[in-house]
């Protein structure tokens, strides 16, 4: 567990957290990615919730009143390769350093473990510009993370389909060297 200086209390997942990340994780991704998918697409279910806190991959970002707030996944792609997914924070919480602490604390684990990089992904209309996905590109860019290249969506994530989407995607894939 890592308390960061504004009291904000960054922890791995417990099996109370779950209806709660599930509520505010599935809003925020309805929110910016939910005009993609044919179908309301759940990006954090049961059972992904149960999968991840299993593995001890899901952190959770508690502020000082114990009210959780955001979260990361944190898992290994690659034997030297950080992976780090799912960052949300609420969006009344937004622009406080959360989400940056969320990143930071993925960031110093990874070096601990002596990977080579930390890589993360990022989703979006590849037809149709999407300001809030292209600010956050921005700030993925202001703390070090580099684009690397874009991928094939569907060739990424075997379980979905192009019948699942509503329209073409771009994925595109950042790295921060360690």
């Amino acid at each position: 567990m890592a308390e960061v200086t504004d009291g904000t209390v960054i922890r791995p997942s417990l099996i109370s957290d779950k209806e709660t990340l599930m509520e505010i994780v599935n809003e925020v991704y309805d929110q910016c990615e939910g005009h993609l998918w044919v179908e309301k697409h759940q990006r954090l279910t049961e059972e992904r919730f149960m999968s991840y806190h299993s593995k001890k991959e899901l952190l959770i970002a508690e502020v000082s009143d114990s009210r959780v707030v955001g979260c990361v996944v944190m898992s290994m792609s690659e034997n030297d390769v950080r992976e780090l997914s799912m960052l949300v924070v609420k969006p009344d919480f937004r622009s406080r350093g959360i989400g940056r602490q969320l990143v930071d604390y993925v960031i110093s684990k990874a070096r601990e473990d002596k990977c080579r990089c930390v890589r993360l992904t990022q989703l979006y209309s590849a037809h149709k510009p999407d300001p809030w996905k292209r600010g956050l590109r921005k700030w993925y860019e202001s703390i070090g993370f580099q684009f690397v290249k874009n991928e094939d969506f569907l060739r990424y994530f075997t379980d979905f389909n192009s019948a699942d989407l509503t329209q073409e995607v771009t994925f595109s894939i950042f790295e921060k060297p360690l």
